[in-house]
């Protein structure tokens, strides 16, 4: 493929001021004399994102505003937030010379990633002039070989100080720096990246001719490097997640500032966020104490390209950070809606547009933002193909398969029944991940049958409609088992749901209905990936279950699932790809021909329904 070519003046300016991670002496700052510059204290404007999962275009959003003087409070306005045609022109508005602009990685989770695997997300980043890019884990999502080629098309550095692909791998030779450096008025500054090693290994598709060094050690191998170059300031983008960042930051002297990711979080330094009616995980930025008693300032931007964040920091000459201040900036724009009496949304008047700009214009954190027309163009030839595969066939079914969600009963061995619907959807989930055990999927997150015939793009949204993610857990077989039993009986409940109705794929069990809680799932069984074989759920082992995000935070009734994530939220891998994409992939990519039919019965979850 063709790289886009960079305007002329921003070539130079990257040809100019970068210098790869290499360590080379002669770049040093140290031990200046009096015919070299003497350190001097330097501002720098920070611009980042993170975690966008191909969500390349803005979003509607929600966002409590206090827009209407006959209403007390705020009220609810909803926006196009974001996407990075916004982010393009707050990025040329802010810019100056002491800019730098990066961006924490994270392919993966619509279809501009299923479709054209990361090579729509790398030509608006082309578009951009990135200073530096962090790979996240779901880059791997397509194998070494994909990346090897999103890597190539790339007109911006490559960073990760931790990964290390061996010569059989296809990224054996791949641009991947450990750290680069760019000068600000004529200060030198390093900037670090480093990836979390056991989520990329395990929740994406990077082969074992890859290898990885540890995040803290190699983190620390390269700041004693560029500090043995003279730098005395550095920065480090880091793909482990916000609490994970806050151990690196008290753990590792010399880091100034650290651009956290993966873990999709909002911070917050004016008290806004709150009162629009979002929730922020801590202060921007956050501060942390390492070893020295010296701060280290942290930031993240949230995710889904919904946010840009901007941080102003100021060094002395010595590299001390004696101001870092900002927050991160929603960029929205119209057509706004609003509610009317009936509690629909409509689109808003005239006067309420005016009364909604306002009301955002005394917001910091809100910023009305026209779209750049340099990206659409970039996003258009996508985007338009896009909405031509909605239309597409993707596959056919054979016969119609519905969507019951309580079975009838029905003997061990004969023609079973209930919700084929989310029978298809757990195959696919599994399907999706290689390294799952199994797969559940709640009946009431499926929400149209199969028909019979053609099936399009556009079934299976109708089938899935959802912003519901896909999440993989690690739980022992007891858990599993009380899992299943708190379904069973939150959707047999009168304060429950039947949406909660368990369905699985290489799990399979017998249901007693009306039964007392814990008493109606019986007979546990899992097929092994490998040789096909049934057995009983062995109770102490660890197992992996993939299922849909929804489920995975305890609602519907799984309520261990939501315990174990408050206990041990490690064990839980939130992959950010649409629940509907697993099924689009299943129609594309696993089933014979393209052709769905019905699951046969020994595969079936429901060994027997009784009452």
């Amino acid at each position: 493929m063709k790289k886009k070519i960079l305007p002329l003046t921003l070539s130079l300016a990257l040809a100019i001021s970068l210098v790869s991670g290499c360590g080379d002496s002669d770049n040093s700052v140290a031990n200046s004399t009096p015919d070299t510059p003497q350190p001097q204290p330097i501002s720098i404007q920070l611009l980042h994102t993170n975690d966008h999962h191909s969500h390349l275009e803005g979003q509607p959003y929600t966002l409590m505003l206090d827009y209407d003087p006959n209403q007390q409070g705020n009220e609810p306005v909803q926006v196009d937030l974001g996407g990075f045609a916004r982010i393009a022109n707050a990025i040329s508005t802010y810019r100056n010379n002491n800019t730098l602009v990066v961006n924490n990685g994270e392919l993966n989770g619509t279809l501009y990633f299923s479709l054209f695997k990361g090579e729509a997300d790398f030509m608006v980043f082309n578009t951009l002039g990135l200073d530096a890019y962090q790979l996240g884990n779901h880059e791997f999502d397509e194998g070494d070989a994909r990346l090897a080629e999103l890597i190539a098309m790339a007109d911006f550095p490559i960073l990760s100080a931790n990964i290390h692909p061996q010569p059989a791998s296809p990224l054996y030779g791949s641009d991947i720096k450990p750290y680069i450096i760019k000068e600000i008025d004529g200060e030198k500054v390093a900037i670090i990246g480093v990836i979390k090693v056991e989520k990329t290994k395990e929740s994406s598709m990077v082969s074992d001719d890859v290898d990885f060094s540890e995040e803290f050690s190699s983190t620390e191998k390269y700041v004693k490097e560029v500090e043995a170059l003279g730098i005395n300031k550095i920065l480090v983008i880091s793909h482990l997640g916000y609490d994970f960042d806050k151990k690196l930051a008290a753990s590792i002297d010399g880091i100034d500032l650290i651009i956290s990711g993966d873990t999709h979080e909002l911070l917050d330094s004016t008290g806004e966020i709150e009162a629009l009616g979002i929730t922020a995980q801590g202060p921007y930025p956050t501060i942390v104490n390492n070893t020295k008693g010296e701060p280290v300032y942290i930031v993240e931007a949230w995710e889904y390209a919904k946010a840009l964040g901007v941080l102003n920091i100021d060094f002395d000459a010595s590299g001390k950070v004696l101001k870092a201040a900002g927050n991160p900036e929603l960029l929205v724009g119209g057509p706004y809606k609003v509610k009317d009496s009936s509690n629909n949304w409509v689109l808003a008047t005239a006067a309420e547009e005016t009364a909604i700009s306002t009301a955002i214009s005394q917001l910091k954190v809100v910023k009305e933002m026209e779209p750049s027309a340099e990206i659409m163009a970039v996003i258009q030839p996508y985007k338009t193909q896009i909405e031509s595969f909605v239309t597409q066939k993707i596959g056919s079914v054979t016969t119609p398969l519905g969507f019951e969600r309580i079975p009838t009963p029905f003997a061990s061995g004969s023609e079973p029944n209930g919700s084929f619907a989310a029978q298809v959807v757990a195959d696919a989930f599994l399907q999706y991940i290689p390294n799952a055990d199994f797969a559940i999927q709640n009946a009431g997150g499926v929400r149209a049958p199969f028909n019979q015939g053609e099936f399009t793009v556009a079934d299976a949204y109708t089938v899935l409609p959802f912003s519901n993610k896909i999440t993989t857990i690690k739980i022992k077989g007891k858990d599993v088992v009380q899992v299943l039993e708190e379904a069973l009986n939150y959707s047999q409940g009168l304060s429950g749901s039947t949406g909660a109705f368990p369905y699985a794929s290489n799990l399979r069990y017998d249901v007693v209905l009306g039964r007392p809680a814990g008493e109606g799932i019986r007979n546990v069984e899992v097929r092994d990936r490998k040789t096909g074989a049934w057995a009983p759920i062995d109770l102490e082992k660890t197992y992996v279950v993939v299922t849909n995000s929804f489920t995975a935070l305890g609602k519907d009734g799984y309520v261990t699932f939501g315990r174990l994530r408050g206990e041990n939220p490690a064990n839980f891998s939130d992959s950010d790809a649409s629940y509907s994409i697993p099924l689009i992939e299943y129609f594309l990519k696993v089933l014979p021909d393209s052709t769905l039919s019905p699951p046969e019965s020994d595969n079936f979850s429901l060994k027997s329904v009784s009452h």
